[in-house]
């Protein structure tokens, strides 16, 4: 069997690390809001840089130990860019690590030229520093995930755990070398840049889909939720009553329904324009998040105007002291530029199956009662 040249061999891994490259870039610019991805982008030119630079000159010496320096130092930096991505992706933003990310740069450099000629302290220092970065970036990708977000994470991050293995197994056998010269370092070195080509293709494919994966959620998100509370918004409660109507019939489990009406808020808006009235529903919803247990739902239908499901309320006792502590979470003073505002509530409630079978006469049953509440008729 013929042998593969090593300038095919060039060309074809440097068609691959370039395409990788470029598909980086298109990710980058399509989803440039999404945190993670640029830095994720220069970690693939800095991989695809060093390869390029060095790879030609592998074997010739003399300026082979000059352009090892350049691959080595990418090679650091590239890792160092990949556990940044992943911190930036899973919600770990930080403007300090960049700068002290900029001062790992010398340092690198620094190692790579200390052990240009030797190449067993070469691959020691470089896999030992490599191998955690990569196996970190790993571990933040599916840190505290589940579900879909764990198979669709885990997949970008089972490429950089192989890689940082390998690299962990090539530090330890460069340390048998260091420590006991014997068969030298040509198994290991393939194996890792077997790997290193495997985790450049495998985590290009594997961050496109997390990509992809993420865009989807924001999509479902901005389709479900109100854009100025984040609480759930007209759909969801929609869909989400309907649900607790079908366990309720199924179980038999009473609940009620809480409509919640802000007196007062033209007013607000009047006096202090529509930016107060916002950062009002804002602390409002921030405040409803705070009386919520974790079974009960809380959404705002639009304007002013909030629904509430809280779970086992099932007759007129409960639902009047339900009332009464939604109330005392709810209103109160809220200062609002430079001057205290006080919120106040109307709370309608309705009562399953007491007060309706359906969501539509639950919801005027609750309609009704929060109208009496407003007008002090409750």
């Amino acid at each position: 069997m013929n042998s593969l040249s090593v300038p095919t061999l060039y060309l074809v891994i440097a068609l691959v690390s370039a395409m990788c490259t470029l598909i980086t870039l298109i990710l980058w610019r399509i989803n440039r809001d999404m945190a993670g991805v640029f830095p994720w982008f220069l970690a693939t030119l800095a991989n695809t840089v060093g390869f390029l630079v060095a790879f030609p000159f592998a074997g010739r010496g003399g300026i082979e130990h000059y352009l090892t320096v350049i691959n080595n130092s990418l090679a650091l930096i590239g890792a160092a860019l990949l556990l940044e991505g992943a911190l930036q992706f899973r919600g770990h933003l930080s403007r300090w690590r960049w700068r002290a990310g900029l001062l790992l740069i010398p340092l690198f450099v620094l190692i790579a030229w200390v052990n240009r000629l030797d190449p067993v302290a070469r691959h020691l220092a470089h896999d030992l520093l490599s191998a955690p970065l990569m196996l970190a970036a790993a571990l933040v990708m599916v840190w505290r995930t589940r579900g879909a977000a764990f198979r669709v994470y885990g997949l970008a991050a089972l490429f950089p755990a192989l890689l940082g293995l390998v690299l962990l197994y090539r530090g330890a056998w460069a340390l048998q070398e260091t420590l006991s010269p014997g068969e030298g370092m040509e198994a290991p070195r393939a194996l890792a840049f077997l790997a290193a080509m495997l985790c450049l293709m495998g985590w290009t494919f594997g961050i496109t889909v997390a990509c992809y994966f993420r865009a989807h959620l924001s999509t479902l998100q901005l389709a479900t939720e109100d854009v100025l509370t984040g609480l759930p918004n007209r759909r969801q409660i929609d869909a989400t009553l309907q649900r607790t109507l079908r366990r309720a019939k199924r179980y038999a489990e009473h609940f009620a329904v809480l409509l919640i009406d802000l007196n007062e808020f033209k007013q607000v808006n009047d006096r202090f324009g529509h930016q107060a009235g916002d950062q009002l529903l804002k602390a409002v919803a921030q405040r409803l998040r705070g009386f919520l247990r974790e079974a009960d739902f809380a959404g705002r239908l639009g304007g002013d105007e909030f629904l509430v499901i809280l779970h086992g309320v099932g007759d007129s006792i409960s639902a009047q002291a339900a009332r009464d502590r939604l109330r005392r979470a709810l209103d109160g003073p809220l200062e609002l530029r430079g001057t205290s505002v006080l919120v106040r509530s109307a709370i309608g409630v309705a009562l399953w199956p007491a007060q309706g079978d359906s969501a539509d006469a639950l919801m005027r049953a609750a309609d009704a009662d929060m109208y009496r509440d407003k007008t002090g008729h409750s």
